[in-house]
């Protein structure tokens, strides 16, 4: 099929020691391309009717070492997602990891932060998973000197608080907007986490449906929308009121996929655990949460303007 490579960087082998050679020739050497590994397997592969749904036994990838650093943790900040999870993330000294200058990296969860105790001043080791997205390896060591970090309560966060811009809130509800207008939810044109902001920050948006009332003259005060820019997002918002019900249902973060065959809000909230139950897939959690959710009295205030506003489905 023409491609020379494939051909020149296969090679047979007969012995463990024949693979670590090849491996350790192709890994410290200069290579035409980028690779992660190599990759062993059988001179031929069984007939295709026989392969099951499982990683093939006929061939195996030894990955090389994922490149890594030390890097000066400079802060540590905390973000909070539309369903109240709190991510830590570490500001670091500049690093750089083959062609990325890495300056940020997640640590997973709250949990693994506690565990790790990490502050600024301590040294990090960070990784390339993939070759591509930054990874958390270890603590290396720990600055004398601990600097006391206080995260957000998790009491205060989770997947049916912060519907409005309250203290405290401002992250959680930011993030609920984007959802909301994102292309999981309503898919509105032209906005975006810093539009979100900026209207929350000109006081026009404090709860999760305010946008609907804003107007071409109230969205042209905000700092940096002019006149155009206020109107498209007019026509954006008016349209939001025409989209189907279970797009609705999305945008407002409803825990599952539950709008088939349910024609509306009022058929939704009546069910309850047992009712959710009996529909495919969906087991007593997810039923609980759905229960909780159709039960919160933020989300039935919701509902009751999105009613007003005549949406379907409300």
């Amino acid at each position: 099929m023409g491609l020379a490579d494939s051909v020149a960087y296969t090679r047979p082998v007969a012995t463990p020691d024949d693979v670590k050679q090849w491996r350790e020739r192709w890994y410290r050497h200069a290579m035409p391309f980028a690779a992660d590994g190599t990759v062993l397997r059988q001179g031929r592969r069984p007939p295709a009717a026989s392969w099951p749904a499982v990683p093939p036994e006929w061939a195996v990838a030894w990955k090389y070492p994922a490149a890594s650093a030390l890097a000066e943790v400079r802060a540590v900040e905390f973000t909070v997602g539309r369903s109240g999870r709190i991510t830590p993330v570490l500001e670091l000294a500049p690093v750089q990891l083959d062609d990325r200058r890495v300056q940020r990296v997640s640590v997973g969860s709250l949990r693994r932060w506690q565990q790790l105790d990490i502050r600024p001043g301590d040294q990090v080791e960070v990784a390339l998973a993939g070759l591509t997205i930054p990874r958390l390896q270890s603590v290396a060591w720990r600055a004398q000197q601990r600097v006391a970090v206080t995260p957000p309560d998790p009491a205060q966060h989770g997947p049916l608080t912060c519907w409005q811009a309250t203290p405290g809130c401002e992250q959680q509800f930011r993030a609920r907007l984007v959802w909301l207008g994102g292309r999981q939810g309503l898919q509105l044109e032209g906005l975006g986490a810093d539009t979100w902001q900026a209207l929350i920050d000109a006081g026009l948006v404090h709860g999760l449906l305010d946008w609907m009332e804003l107007t071409p003259a109230r969205l042209a005060t905000v700092s940096g929308l002019g006149p155009a820019r206020a109107a498209l997002l007019a026509r954006s918002f008016a349209d939001a009121r025409d989209r189907p019900f279970a797009r609705w249902l999305q945008a407002l973060g409803v825990p599952s996929s539950v709008a088939d065959g349910l024609p509306d809000w009022a058929a939704l909230s009546a069910r309850g655990a047992n009712d959710w139950q009996a529909l495919e897939g969906l087991g007593s959690g997810r039923a609980n949460q759905l229960v909780a959710f159709f039960a919160c009295s933020e989300v039935r205030t919701l509902a009751t303007r999105l009613h007003a506003a005549g949406v379907q489905g409300f």
